[in-house]
C-alpha cells in the first residue's frame, strides 16, 4: 500500500505544487498569465492522453516496467523544469511530468485490481484516493513556502527528489501483477482492448457513473471561486476556508468506503454514494434560489455531495476494472482519460455559464449526479441474479 500511495501522490503534488509560483514565473520569463497557465493545461492534457497508451501497454509489457518508466519520465521532466531557460522548455517539462504522473496514477488502480477482489479493490482504491484529497490541500501551501524561501526552481528540485525517492521504492519493492504479460506485443495489438471494453455494458455504465461524480467535483472547483468572490462579494480567504468542508466530506466518504466495501458490497456502496450526492446537490440547487444563499448554504450541502463522491468514485472505478479483470490496465487508462477529458470540457463550459447565471453550477452538478444514478440503475438491470 505504501508504494501505491507514493505513486498516486505524484500527480496531485505535481499539479498543485507549482500553482503558487505562477506569478513569479510570469515575471521571470516576462510572459503573460495565460501562457504560464499552460503549465497547468498541458499537464492535464498529458495526463489524459498518456493514460490511453500506458494502460494497454502495461497489459502486454507488465505493470512494473511501465511504472518505473513513468516515474523516470516524471523525474526527467522535473530536472528539465529546474533548468528551464524559457517558457517553451518549461512547458515541455510540464508535459513530461504530466505524462509520467498520469502513467503511474492509472497503473496504481490496475495494480490494485490485479491483486484484490472487486470489493477489496474498492476498499483499497478508497484508501489511496484519500491521497488525492490531502495532497491538493497541502501542496499549494508547501509550494508557496518553497517559492518564497528558495525561488520557483526549487519547486522542481523538490519534485525531482520526491520522484527519485518513489523510483527507488518501485525499483526495489514493486512486484509484477499483470496476469498476461507478453500475451500480445504488436504495436497495434495493445490497443485492441479498447473496442472490447467499449462493447462491455458493465464497463461503460460504471465509467458513466464514476465520471458523473468526478465531473461534478471539477465543475464545483471551477465555478465556486467566481460565485463566492464575484456573486456573493466575499474574499478569496472565505472560499479557501469553506472549501475545507468539501475536502473533509470527500475524505469521510473515502474512509467509509474503505471500511464497508467488503462487508456491504461495492455495488450497493456506489448506489448509496450517488443517492447521498443526489440529496446534497438537490438541496444545494434549491438553496441557490432562496434568499439564504451564502457561502455556508453553498458549501454545506455540496460537502454532502463530496461525501457521496467519496463512495462513488472508488467504487465505480473498482466495478469498471472488474468488468474485464484481464484488461485492467487498458480499462484503467480508458477510464482515467474519459473522466479527465469530460471533466475538463465541462469546466470550460461552466466557467462561461457561471458568469451569465451563477445557479448554472448547481444545476449542472445536480444533472450530472442524476445521470450517474441512471447509469447505476441500468447496470443493475443488465446483471444476472448471480452477478
Amino acid at each position: 500500500m505504501t508504494i501505491l500511495v507514493a505513486i498516486s501522490a505524484l500527480q496531485p503534488i505535481a499539479l498543485n505544487l507549482l500553482a503558487p509560483a505562477t506569478p513569479a514565473l510570469t515575471r521571470h520569463f516576462a510572459s503573460n498569465y495565460a501562457t504560464i497557465q499552460l503549465t497547468l493545461t498541458l499537464f492535464l492534457v498529458a495526463v489524459a492522453l498518456t493514460q490511453l497508451v500506458i494502460g494497454p501497454l502495461s497489459d502486454r509489457l507488465g505493470r512494473r516496467p511501465c511504472v518505473n518508466a513513468g516515474v523516470a519520465l516524471f523525474v526527467a521532466g522535473s530536472i528539465l523544469g529546474a533548468f528551464a531557460p524559457s517558457t517553451h522548455v518549461l512547458l515541455v517539462a510540464r508535459v513530461l511530468e504530466g505524462a509520467g504522473a498520469g502513467s503511474v496514477f492509472a497503473l496504481s488502480r490496475a495494480i490494485i485490481r490485479d491483486s484484490a477482489s472487486r470489493d477489496q479493490a474498492a476498499s483499497q482504491i478508497a484508501s489511496v484516493t484519500m491521497v488525492m484529497v490531502v495532497a491538493p490541500m497541502l501542496a499549494p501551501w508547501l509550494g508557496g513556502q518553497i517559492e518564497t524561501a528558495f525561488g520557483w526552481r526549487a519547486i522542481f528540485w523538490f519534485m525531482t527528489l520526491f520522484g527519485v525517492g518513489v523510483l527507488a521504492l518501485t525499483v526495489a519493492r514493486l512486484p509484477e501483477t499483470a496476469p498476461h504479460v507478453g500475451k500480445q506485443s504488436s504495436l497495434l495489438g495493445v490497443f485492441r482492448a479498447f473496442p472490447d471494453l467499449v462493447r462491455d455494458r458493465g464497463f461503460v455504465l460504471n465509467v458513466a457513473a464514476g465520471t458523473s461524480a468526478s465531473a461534478a467535483f471539477f465543475v464545483f472547483i471551477a465555478a465556486t471561486p467566481f460565485i463566492v468572490v464575484e456573486t456573493m462579494g466575499r474574499g478569496s480567504d472565505v472560499y479557501g476556508s469553506y472549501f475545507i468542508l468539501n475536502a473533509l466530506g470527500y475524505m469521510v466518504g473515502n474512509f467509509t468506503m474503505s471500511r464497508l466495501a467488503v462487508r456491504v458490497g461495492t455495488r450497493r456502496m456506489v448506489r448509496r454514494g450517488l443517492v447521498i450526492s443526489f440529496i446534497g446537490t438537490g438541496a444545494a440547487l434549491a438553496l441557490s434560489f432562496s434568499p439564504w444563499w451564502s457561502p455556508l448554504t453553498l458549501f454545506l450541502p455540496l460537502a454532502v455531495n463530496a461525501m457521496g463522491n467519496g463512495l462513488t468514485i472508488p467504487g465505480a472505478t473498482a466495478e469498471a476494472l472488474s468488468a474485464r479483470p484481464d484488461l485492467a490496465g487498458s480499462a484503467a487508462g480508458l477510464l482515467g482519460a474519459t473522466q479527465l477529458g469530460i471533466s475538463a470540457a465541462l469546466t470550460v463550459l461552466i466557467s462561461w455559464l457561471v458568469t451569465l447565471w451563477p445557479q448554472a453550477m448547481n444545476l449542472l452538478v445536480w444533472l450530472l449526479i442524476a445521470s450517474g444514478l441512471v447509469a447505476v440503475q441500468l447496470a443493475r438491470r443488465g446483471r444476472s441474479p448471480a452477478a
